[in-house]
C-alpha cells in the first residue's frame, strides 16, 4: 500500500452526496452496488486510518472492517440526515477506537523489510524524519484538533462532512482546524534554529 503520508491530500474525491445517497439506497437492495461506494471511499478511509494508527497493516485491517460494518449497517443508513461520508466516517472513527482498545501497537515486519530495500537511502531517511516530525506534531494536538486535522487532510472530508461526523457545527470545526494548524506551525517555528 502506498505510504499514506506521502500521498496527495486531495485525491479520489468522491461524487456528490446525492450520488452517494442514490448508490447507498440501491445497495440496500443490490449489495453489489456497494462496490461503487467502496471504490469512492476506500483511499480516504485508508488514509485516515493510517494516520490514526501509524501502521499500514493495521490501517488495511481497519479499513476492511469499516466497509464490512458499513455494508452490514447499510439498512440503517438514512440519506436525508447528514450524508454518506459523515455516516461512513463515524463508523471509521469507532473502528479505530475499537482497534486501540483491542490491540497493543506492533511493528509491521513488512514495513521494516521495505525500509531496507529502498534505492535512495538518503531520501528515505529524510522522508522518514519528515513523517516522524509530522506524527509528533499531530500527536501534540488536542484530541478534537487531531480528529479535525486528520479528517480534513488525510480523509479529505469537507467542513460540512466533518461537522456532521463529529456532531459539531461547521464554525466549530473550522476553528478547531485553524487552532490546530496554528499550534503545529508554532511548534515548527519553535524547533527551527
Amino acid at each position: 500500500m502506498e505510504d499514506a503520508l506521502e500521498g496527495r491530500a486531495f485525491v479520489d474525491r468522491p461524487g456528490n452526496e446525492v450520488d452517494d445517497a442514490l448508490i447507498a439506497e440501491a445497495a440496500k437492495r443490490y449489495p453489489e452496488a456497494f462496490g461503487e461506494l467502496y471504490d469512492r471511499y476506500y483511499a480516504r478511509v485508508y488514509r485516515y486510518s493510517y494516520h490514526r494508527l501509524g501502521n499500514a497493516a493495521d490501517a488495511e485491517d481497519v479499513t476492511g472492517l469499516v466497509f464490512m460494518k458499513a455494508l452490514e449497517a447499510l439498512p440503517s443508513y438514512r440519506p436525508g440526515r447528514n450524508g454518506f461520508a459523515p455516516w461512513l466516517f463515524r463508523i471509521t472513527r469507532n473502528a479505530v477506537v475499537d482497534h486501540y482498545r483491542r490491540r497493543k501497537p506492533q511493528c509491521d515486519l513488512d514495513e521494516v523489510q521495505h525500509e531496507s530495500s529502498v534505492a535512495d537511502p538518503v531520501r528515505d531517511v529524510l522522508a522518514g524524519e519528515r513523517r516522524e516530525e509530522l506524527h509528533g506534531l499531530i500527536a501534540r494536538l488536542s484530541p478534537e484538533q487531531r480528529e479535525v486535522v486528520l479528517m480534513r487532510y488525510a480523509a479529505d472530508l469537507s467542513f460540512g462532512e466533518i461537522a456532521a461526523s463529529l456532531k459539531k457545527n461547521e464554525a466549530a470545526v473550522r476553528m478547531l482546524l485553524h487552532r490546530g494548524l496554528r499550534r503545529m506551525k508554532a511548534e515548527l517555528d519553535d524547533e527551527q534554529p
